[in-house]
């Protein structure tokens, strides 16, 4: 099997699924590029970068591009971010070439415009998305939020089954780190990002990723504002968030948001970050207490489509404190703290029981490894694709 990988923009998943399936079978993994604010671009030495342009919000495929996948000549693609006009043109093309595709549907809502015309192009385009839906020969839905998405929202009709499955990383990055000692491995990150050591007898809460909108970055810092008033909680706890451009998807909330932050971190509460290379991202889940990620519900998109942090999260062993968005309800089940979406009274109470009554969660560190090594892992997602790809490979009159 020559296997091709599609990825609109490229994330540490996807080397983890490449690298797995290079012992496997013979693979390339192809993109347009990284996204927004992620440290990622180093991540493009594995990967074949096609020539993609940006339209009508979207990224689309040019001709030299199509070109350089093609000459590949795959007989089967896994295409993620398919309702890109360069992914729905990989799907079309694979299909041309009599190659079996394996599509993953990651969105879970649909995307309004306010501009006419855009509007109208994006309501042609989910057509076609539609029935590329309806059509492929094998569909995976990266969370049931998805699944709902394309049958209750867009009320696709399929012959065949829906399989949820999240994509998965490797799990073994941030297992194999249990054993350090958290004083050691907060003392480790101090050291690479330059920080003082008197932040060592802290509880550290993280937030990991882009400080978004999306992401609900406004909703934490929210919330630590709340969380200041009360002393019991602020005298051990800090909140590590990352130096990278904050709130870039809402301009109109940007000044506010950013002075609310400066305040924060002058007062000490709040201590900004560089971000971290990929390769220490397992110290840094080490390091830290708490994971949180606020996600917001979003009624006008998709809300937060398979976030890594969670992932990442609960292969560490940390407690997640998350919001019940996207999904987020999928990849953790019940071992991690789910709270009201958009609300950072909610996600204040939430911070404050679990700061104050430390021992009552203390049970989800465990159950997270488990569930991380037992249904998250990459190994057994790429398992997974092969056995799918493979039995389609097979003629219906073949098939046990």
């Amino acid at each position: 099997m020559r296997l091709a990988i599609f990825t609109p923009f490229i994330y540490p998943f996807h080397i983890d699924i490449l690298k797995v399936l290079c012992n496997k079978v013979e693979v390339k993994i192809f993109t347009c590029g990284v996204y927004g604010n992620y440290p990622f671009k180093g991540l493009l030495r594995h990967a074949e970068v096609l020539k993609c342009i940006d339209l009508a919000g979207s990224k689309a495929m040019g001709l030299l591009g199509l070109a350089k996948f093609l000459h590949y000549k795959p007989n089967a693609v896994v295409i993620f971010g398919i309702e890109s006009l360069a992914g729905l043109t990989i799907y079309m093309v694979s299909r041309l070439v009599k190659a079996k595709t394996l599509v993953v549907v990651e969105e879970n809502n649909i995307t309004s415009l306010d501009n006419h015309l855009l509007s109208l192009l994006q309501k042609f385009k989910r057509q076609v998305v539609r029935l590329v839906f309806k059509r492929a020969p094998i569909l995976i839905a990266e969370s049931h939020a998805s699944k709902k998405y394309v049958l209750e929202i867009l009320r696709v009709k399929r012959d065949m089954p829906i399989v949820v499955r999240v994509h998965g990383i490797d799990t073994k990055k941030y297992l194999r780190l249990v054993s350090m000692p958290k004083i050691q491995a907060k003392a480790t990150i101090l050291m690479i990002l330059g920080l003082s050591k008197d932040l060592l007898s802290k509880k550290w809460c993280t937030f990991i990723g882009e400080p978004s909108y999306c992401k609900g970055a406004d909703v934490l810092l929210d919330a630590i504002e709340i969380l200041k008033e009360m002393q019991e909680i602020v005298d051990k706890v800090i909140f590590l968030f990352p130096r990278m451009e904050l709130l870039r998807d809402r301009k109109d909330l940007k000044e506010r948001y950013e002075q609310k932050l400066r305040r924060l971190a002058s007062g000490g509460l709040v201590i900004l970050y560089d971000p971290i290379k990929p390769d220490h991202m397992p110290i840094l889940y080490r390091a830290s207490d708490i994971i949180l990620l606020p996600s917001r519900f979003l009624a006008y998109t998709s809300s937060d489509r398979s976030p890594n942090v969670a992932l990442e999260a609960l292969a560490s062993g940390n407690v997640l404190i998350a919001s019940y968005a996207g999904g987020i309800p999928t990849i953790v089940g019940d071992v991690a703290v789910l709270v009201r979406p958009n609300d950072p009274y909610a996600l204040a109470n939430k911070l404050r029981d679990l700061l104050i009554n430390e021992e009552k969660y203390e049970h989800l560190k465990e159950k997270a490894r488990e569930r991380a090594m037992r249904e998250l892992d990459v190994r057994c997602y790429v398992r997974d694709l092969l056995s799918y790809l493979k039995l389609s490979l097979v003629e219906p009159s073949q098939r046990a």
